[in-house]
């Protein structure tokens, strides 16, 4: 028998072959968020599929983008799909965060406001991005920085009526290191399937075996359902489509504001800990089919310049699923 044949099958041989030869190995691509990325195995992974999830607001494209701007700092080339924002729009939340990467003599005070402002225009067409630049200093370096990248991060305004998974598809050339999918519910079929869950069963399966076939990361943005918009806490089960999106994933991470899933007794206990938890969000790390699971790290939210803090840290006080209620 040979080493393949149009069946499809690969003997063991030709896999050796290949691994010996480094032409089939798995990559992995650090988020920038180091102890993140040491509890997943290193960081994103070729041929797996990642999920985010959180309710609206939480910090979900924020975070995505940073790691694919984080990739693509690092020489990755990532393809950023965006169903709910344009790529001027998306253009602007990283000069935003490029902004808050300053050190913060140079992107505090008025200085700082006055740049975001411009910004804003910029993003709602009202100016060009040059003339912001000339009227804010602040910017110089922010835009001098995204330059770096800007060849190897590709922005694209997805639409919920035809950018298929076939579509996706297509957007991946040969180069692609990671794909992200902000986000996984509006992908739509080229078939009308009505029944919601049966559409997301087919998304997940889909972008996972794109990631399989083309050995590349995929990340995903993936929404909660009314129950989790309702819940104490967000877990794994919230999210719309729970059991389609739970088994296809590689790596599932859900987002909590920090302050709504500690105990009322921490609270009550150091109220000053207790105002800061407001600027915080819980990343848990509830499915890790490579390594541990249920891990919480927490970062500072750093949403002015629309980004998060990556340093991180183990949240060392207990969590727990009732929501906090102020008294």
């Amino acid at each position: 028998m040979k080493p393949e044949d149009n069946s499809g099958r690969r003997s063991l041989a030709s896999v050796l072959d290949e691994a010996n030869h480094g032409k089939s190995g798995r990559r992995t691509f650090p988020t920038g968020f180091p102890i993140l990325d040491r509890a997943i195995g290193g960081g994103l992974r070729s041929r797996n599929l990642t999920l985010i999830g959180g309710a609206p607001g939480i910090g979900k494209t924020v975070t995505t983008l940073q790691w694919a701007r984080n990739l693509a700092v690092d020489g990755a080339s990532v393809v950023f799909v965006c169903y709910e924002h344009d790529e001027a729009t998306l253009m602007s939340r990283l000069l935003h965060l490029e902004l808050g990467e300053l050190p913060p003599d140079e992107r505090a005070g008025e200085a700082g406001r006055h740049a975001r402002k411009l910004l804003a225009q910029v993003s709602e067409g009202v100016m060009t991005l040059s003339e912001a630049v000339i009227k804010a200093p602040a910017l110089d370096e922010p835009y001098r920085q995204i330059q770096k990248y800007a060849d190897r991060l590709w922005l694209v305004r997805a639409s919920g009526s035809t950018t298929t998974l076939d579509e996706l598809s297509n957007l991946v050339s040969s180069d692609t290191d990671a794909l992200f999918v902000d986000y996984l519910q509006k992908v739509p079929l080229r078939n009308d399937i009505p029944d919601e869950r049966e559409r997301i069963v087919q998304v997940s399966q889909g972008l996972k075996d794109l990631a399989m076939r083309e050995n590349i990361a995929v990340v995903a943005v993936s929404a909660a359902d009314k129950e989790g918009l309702e819940a104490p806490r967000l877990r794994m089960h919230h999210l719309r489509g729970s059991s389609a999106v739970s088994y296809e994933a590689d790596v599932i991470i859900i987002l909590n504001e920090k302050f709504g899933v500690v105990s009322r007794q921490q609270l009550t206990h150091d109220l000053t800990a207790a105002e800061s938890h407001k600027h915080r969000l819980v990343f848990t790390i509830e499915k890790n089919r490579e390594g541990a699971d249920m891990i919480d790290i927490e970062f500072i939210k750093q949403f002015d310049y629309l980004r998060v803090d990556p340093t991180g840290g183990r949240v060392a006080e207990r969590l727990i699923d009732e929501r906090i209620v102020k008294e």
